[in-house]
């Protein structure tokens, strides 16, 4: 709020306050209301249906009216020509990362709607910025920056249909879609083809670097009984410090408050197989970094996934996001310094580990330590008429106890982390992909041999489904020791910086989620493997 009605508002309060010591309830002894142009769509339709690109600005910008603590930028302008917010909120404000660095305050990033059809973190954002402007939250900007993109995919919830998540019980009708013009922007983090995803990472991810994502969705129908499931971002060839901090202290911080404050059930993130009743694993996500919580992994900081469940009423998964969006941030408004630090000692690290390491380039789910007791409708088995057996899920809600959690990962294959790659500078393509990640790419002074491994490719395996117009390729071959002289101009990308785990996922070329895995050396290796039984990998790794 501007500041003379926010020294207003706070006499305001004071008073109120005054008047609940002395007993006094009277109308003119309450605070404030929000004025109506600061309701959602959702609150004012009674939960009936969910906010337009349109309404949501126009929330944004009766918020803004009435704030000196809020910043606009864009994310992007979209292809149907919306114009998507990055809405920043400090205290003081702040318009510049130089600002927010010189705070020395953590930056927490809270993202939503990048499945165009999963509509509850948009309206839980929008609450969530409400309250913290102008309601019982305002403390938690006295620490921490705080940006949010409530409307991550503007395209696909605009388009607007009946049935678009006929998982999501009653209500709204009309949803938007999962996709942005046919392309899942959750599955783009390492190959980055969507202007989205081209966007966030130059325009909130290297600009504002937040030590914090987190990412609202709402699950596809699992039966269990948690009101929203969560996920860190997984250990893989990143830095494990980051994700363990989350898993291991501040998601079971945040469960715990989650029950004691509302009588929440919160839990991981997994599907199980009710047709062996009772379950006996709960699995999770694939671990792959094209997902972006894991992405953040690759980059030293920490991330959450976040699932409403889709079987609630739509007032419930919106006051359940609300609810954890809002606990998060009292969460690092707490600890905000120690998830800093946390992040900022895993970039030392990584800056400074020694080539000759071996790191994951492929993994598998493996369960934790402890099991899981899973809260779960109950499923009933019956007989058909052919002698078969199915089931029905009943009403009740019950505790399997013991089942094994299946939210962790181990590599299954590794490879040696060079000091450096270099690549022709033919492939002036990967050097801009590298880039997009904000990856430093340099070019040799001049004619240089190079000790070090060449991968020599013997076959491009392809996988049987296809992804974001993908069918990924998985290459097998083996690796030689050997001398190769490369020429001035040539590119090289040095692994003594923190993004090292970065480079090494995307530029190996059997990891399992890296630029082979995504085609981008398909027809230059598929032309070579034509003219011979082996081709040469076009990146080379020097020791």
């Amino acid at each position: 709020m501007k500041r003379s009605e926010r020294n207003q508002y706070q006499l305001a309060v004071a008073a109120f306050a005054v008047c609940v010591v002395l007993g006094l309830h009277s109308a003119q002894a309450q605070p404030p209301s929000f004025t109506e142009a600061m309701m959602t769509a959702a609150e004012r339709s009674h939960y009936e249906r969910t906010s337009t690109f349109n309404e949501v600005i126009e929330v944004l910008d009766a918020l803004d009216s009435e704030t000196d603590l809020m910043y606009r930028e864009t994310l992007l302008l979209t292809r149907e020509g919306r114009d998507v917010p990055i809405v920043v909120l400090a205290n003081p404000a702040v318009s510049s990362p130089a600002q927010a660095e010189a705070s020395g305050k953590p930056v927490i990033y809270i993202q939503a709607n990048i499945h165009g059809g999963e509509v509850e973190g948009k309206e839980a954002s929008l609450i969530a910025m409400r309250d913290i402007l102008f309601g019982d939250k305002q403390h938690l900007l006295d620490n921490q920056i705080l940006i949010f993109v409530p409307i991550y995919n503007a395209d696909g919830n605009d388009a607007l249909r009946e049935n678009s998540r006929p998982n999501q019980e009653l209500s709204p009708v009309m949803t938007g879609v999962r996709t942005a013009h046919g392309y899942d922007l959750n599955r783009d983090g390492m190959i980055v083809e969507a202007e989205e995803t081209e966007a966030l990472f130059s325009n909130v991810i290297q600009r504002w670097d937040p030590d914090l994502l987190v990412d609202l969705h709402t699950t596809n129908g699992t039966w269990h009984g948690n009101s929203l499931t969560y996920a860190p971002s997984y250990a893989t060839a990143g830095d494990a410090s980051t994700s363990k901090y989350t898993s291991e202290v501040m998601l079971p911080a945040l469960k715990q408050s989650v029950k004691e404050k509302y009588n929440l059930d919160f839990d991981w993130y997994g599907g199980y197989d009710y047709r062996s009743w009772p379950p006996t694993e709960l699995r999770t996500y694939h671990h792959a970094p094209r997902y972006l919580t894991n992405y953040m992994g690759l980059r030293n900081r920490m991330a959450i996934l976040s699932e409403t469940f889709s079987h609630d009423r739509f007032y419930k998964r919106v006051h359940t996001a609300n609810v954890f969006v809002e606990e998060i941030l009292e969460y690092t408004h707490r600890h905000g310094m120690t998830i800093q630090q946390i992040n900022r000692e895993a970039d030392r690290r990584v800056a400074a580990a020694s080539m000759g390491r071996q790191n994951g380039v492929q993994f598998s789910m493996v369960p934790r330590e402890e099991p899981l007791d899973l809260l779960t409708y109950r499923y009933i088995p019956y007989q058909k008429p052919d002698g078969s057996t199915d089931f029905v899920r009943s009403a009740e809600l019950v505790t399997i106890e013991g089942v094994l959690n299946y939210n962790r990962f181990e590599a299954r294959k590794t490879a040696l982390v060079p000091s450096s790659y270099i690549f022709s500078a033919a492939f002036s393509g990967l050097a801009a992909k590298l880039k997009a990640h904000g990856i430093r790419v340099e070019t040799l002074k001049a004619d240089t041999a190079f000790s070090g491994q060449q991968f020599l490719v013997h076959e491009v395996g392809k996988r049987t489904t296809v992804q974001n117009g993908h069918i990924n390729s998985l290459l097998s071959g083996e690796f030689v020791d050997t001398t190769k002289t490369f020429s001035r101009g040539e590119y090289v990308v040095s692994m003594d910086g923190p993004l090292a785990n970065l480079i090494f996922y995307l530029l190996e070329p059997e990891s399992d989620d890296g630029f082979a895995y995504w085609n981008l050396f398909d027809a230059f290796l598929e032309e070579e493997l034509s003219l011979s039984e082996s081709a040469e990998y076009p990146i080379f790794k020097a020791l």
